[in-house]
């Protein structure tokens, strides 16, 4: 493929790649597939390394063979890549399309895992988190259930290990943990899920993660546990915690009023008490920065030994264990900001995908959802894509009437 004076390849000469392709099924309407990956803000990545995302991208997606051509844009706040490739393959079939957007976001969350990039969320995944509710046994299914909610909570929330992870998902009716064993003399590490009633008591036959995929195995989510830690260091999120909870210290009483204080806050209070009544441990579940943090992780003053002091020792020293309330930070004001620069951003991106390879020849329906990174398993996860296809039914094809 030859380029010009400037090192740029033609249009045209791209096109023309395909063509061979294209002359050997006519029955195919749109031949032609564009695909956008689109990485979080957050991660900083060069070309080289986007090079690789869509080369091992297109390899997974059953593109691998197929010619494409990719090219990197810098138009927005973000450097995003654009993929066209053809889907008639060299034998003039059309390449499986069936599942198509699962398949592709299953990719994506799989890679998003694999290099510790900022899991993808936006729209879609917000109303899933909004409508998201307790697994419930009796309506049956309960493998999609589970799997559904441990994905959801994987990609919306930031756990620093499995116990944290856990205790968010104990939430919802699910439990997970850790299996060990060795085989050969070789130790393996794997992980269950499962089903909860109301009362906290597990129900039916867990699931091996290999049941729903390696974004749900040990590897992963020691990765992803990996990159959310360094998400909270990085941009403080504890701190907004942090800070609610010294408020709820100042005038502490029952473990029930404390509870409640911070659930005005938009934080979710979880207590781990013994048979005999002793507090040993103490978890906070931040809705709104999306944080879960063991009382620990905050400091040595909000251990489950100061709040079982505090909870239970009418003469404990109060002076010494509650943290003074600090200057409050525009933290709220900021979250708030934050996430309508988000959505005008999202507006700005699907506005400039309209105007963009719109021939006839391409299939834009794929524009902005195959949404590889952004806001999972925060910042983006865009718009789902739906074949036309099935959105709207098949069309039945019309009989032909037999010549006489």
């Amino acid at each position: 493929m030859a380029a010009d004076t400037s090192g740029n390849v033609p249009i045209e000469h791209c096109v023309q790649a395909f063509e061979p392709y294209i002359a050997l099924n006519s029955h195919v309407r749109k031949p032609v597939i564009h695909i956008s990956l689109n990485p979080s803000p957050k991660d900083i990545l060069s070309e080289e390394q986007m090079t690789v995302l869509a080369q091992e991208f297109m390899e997974n997606f059953g593109y691998g063979n197929q010619p494409y051509i990719a090219w990197l844009h810098e138009d927005i706040d973000r450097k995003h890549m654009h993929i066209v490739s053809v889907r008639i393959d060299e034998t003039g079939e059309k390449i499986d399309h069936n599942r198509e957007a699962i398949r592709a976001q299953n990719i994506c969350r799989e890679m998003e895992v694999k290099y510790g990039l900022h899991p993808t969320l936006g729209e879609h995944g917000e109303r899933e988190l909004s409508s998201l509710q307790k697994v419930d046994y009796a309506k049956g299914d309960v493998k999609a259930q589970v799997k559904h909610t441990a994905r959801t909570l994987l990609e919306c929330y930031n756990c620093h290990s499995l116990a944290e992870y856990g205790t968010l998902l104990n939430l919802y009716n699910v439990i997970v943990y850790e299996v060990r064993g060795s085989v050969d003399g070789k130790e393996y590490h794997g992980i269950m899920y499962g089903a909860l009633d109301d009362n906290g008591q597990q129900v039916g036959t867990p699931f091996k993660s290999s049941k729903f995929g390696k974004a749900f195995g040990y590897e992963a989510l020691q990765k992803k546990f990996a990159a959310s830690t360094e998400k909270v260091k990085r941009n403080s999120l504890a701190e907004r915690t942090r800070q609610e909870v010294i408020k709820a210290m100042q005038d502490i009483g029952t473990k029930e009023d404390f509870a409640r204080k911070l659930k005005e806050a938009d934080i979710e209070t979880v207590y781990r008490i013994n048979p005999e009544g002793h507090l040993y441990g103490i978890t906070f579940i931040d809705h709104t920065s999306r944080t879960v943090l063991n009382g620990s992780r905050l400091g040595k003053a909000f251990s489950a030994n100061v709040f079982n002091e505090l909870f239970n020792n009418p003469d404990a020293d109060r002076t010494r264990l509650i943290p003074p309330p600090e200057q409050d930070t525009p933290r709220q004001e900021q979250d708030t900001k934050e996430r309508l620069e988000r959505k005008e951003y999202r507006q700005q991106e699907n506005q400039g995908y309209q105007s963009e390879l719109s021939g006839s020849l391409i299939d834009t329906s794929a524009l902005g959802a195959i949404d590889i990174f952004s806001l999972l398993m925060e910042d983006d996860h865009t718009h789902e894509y739906i074949d036309p296809a099935f959105r709207f039914g098949r069309r039945k094809k019309k009989k032909r009437r037999r010549k006489l």
